[in-house]
């Protein structure tokens, strides 16, 4: 297949023409009492195709749906699951974004899917073929305020076992790829154990699926490359220039799928495309570059619209540069 492109998750949901503001206008109607959840829901349909066709357009191999549902990183998972109650506003990270925080009021379970629904429809959208995105058990567990159970380890473990069900319905809907997100291990690499038997539990059975694990907010310095022994099949890393994960990985070579975060979504700032292929030729000296993916380090949606736009076709650009130059 090649050096392929795709999407960490989120993309811009609000542009900054009056046609790109539909979805602020519906949350505001649904908020007022103006406009039923089924109509709401209608409208994120619409939307998510939009940014699918965009995607499309833009030559992305490997699309997500830009979780265009989402309020945020734990909240839209957090609410379909019975034992959360949803609290007030808290900084995500580093970042000047925010959620609403899970508080774990009792025993953590589910009755139903959590994106099954939102994958389902995404690749009844598109030719293409569509990654599923999951916040992983071990960031929605630190991300939350836990007051109910007297081991943090056991809110871990329910998670995962939550997860792990969520997969598999994602496979038997047919998904080949979900990715799932743990930035929150880079700040807590002393619970490394922890964090590894949760991943025995969420990937058990699953065989017609691949998994990668995104790991960013930080490097993976104490625990690459501990990493690639995770039961997954892709590790996600972010590789912007200067960033320290490549004095890491270089000391030992990615041995797993990588998938690549060679462009920086934390500002507007551009890359040249001098800077993004010189990035994209050294991944071959610590990875297998032919099934490598090319992405960004962090979710688009809180770039403008056309810098994010700007910033994909420079992905795009980047990988269609560096197949050619090895067809040459």
């Amino acid at each position: 297949m090649g050096l392929q492109t795709t999407l960490v998750g989120g993309v811009p949901k609000i542009g900054d023409a009056p046609e790109e503001q539909t979805l602020r206008r519906s949350l505001h109607q649904f908020d007022k009492g103006e406009l039923t959840s089924d109509a709401l829901e209608k409208i994120k349909d619409e939307i998510t195709k939009d940014i699918l066709s965009r995607q499309e357009q833009a030559g992305i191999d490997i699309l997500t749906d830009g979780l265009i549902r989402w309020d945020d990183a734990v909240t839209y998972l957090a609410r379909k699951i019975m034992g959360f109650e949803i609290s007030g506003l808290t900084r995500y990270f580093d970042t000047n974004t925010f959620y609403r925080q899970p508080i774990v009021a009792s025993r953590l379970e589910t009755s139903d899917t959590l994106v099954t629904r939102d994958y389902q429809f995404a690749a009844r959208s598109t030719s293409r073929p569509v990654k599923a995105v999951l916040t992983g058990p071990f960031t929605i567990a630190k991300l939350s305020r836990n007051q109910f159970y007297g081991q943090e380890r056991q809110l871990i473990y329910d998670l995962a076992h939550i997860l792990h069900q969520e997969a598999q319905s994602l496979q038997a809907a047919g998904c080949s790829y979900v990715q799932f997100d743990e930035p929150a291990l880079l700040s807590h690499k002393e619970e490394w154990k922890v964090f590894a038997q949760a991943y025995e539990m969420v990937t058990a059975g699953l065989t017609n699926i691949e998994k990668t694990i995104f790991f960013n907010f930080g490097n993976v310095d104490g625990v690459y490359p501990k990493i690639l022994d995770l039961p997954v099949e892709r590790i996600g890393l972010e590789l912007t220039a200067g960033h320290r994960n490549w004095d890491v990985i270089r000391k030992s070579k990615c041995t797993k799928k990588l998938m690549a975060g060679v462009i920086n979504t934390r500002n507007t700032k551009m890359e040249s495309e001098s800077d993004v292929a010189a990035l994209v030729q050294e991944l071959g000296e610590v990875a297998s570059i032919e099934d490598a993916w090319l992405t960004h380090n962090f979710s688009l949606e809180f770039l403008p619209r056309s810098n994010a736009k700007q910033k994909v076709e420079l992905l795009v650009k980047s990988a269609k540069s560096f197949k050619g130059a090895s067809v040459s």
